[in-house]
């Protein structure tokens, strides 16, 4: 399993159906799970299959994930905490 520590420098580009729709790159993650919450922030009001590349240029390694981000009924927020 990848692991990623806060002084790790983490980049993250999300795709939906081959159109980027979020890519940052930054530091201070302590988990898989951080950066995660940060490409759903990023990627603004897009549902559907999310495709994310993550890499961790500091440790090395590069891994491909895929999530589903579900419509919110109308009147409901979505919260990540």
């Amino acid at each position: 399993m990848a692991t990623i520590s806060s002084n790790d420098i983490v980049m993250a580009t999300a795709s939906i159906r081959g159109t980027q729709v979020a890519s940052f790159t930054s530091t201070g993650f302590s988990s898989v799970s951080d950066v995660l919450r940060a490409v759903l922030c990023n990627i603004g009001t897009a549902i559907g299959m999310v495709d994310i590349d993550l890499r961790n240029s500091t440790q090395g390694w590069r891994e491909r994930r895929s999530l589903f981000v579900p419509k919110t009924p109308g009147g409901m927020q979505l919260s990540l905490f």
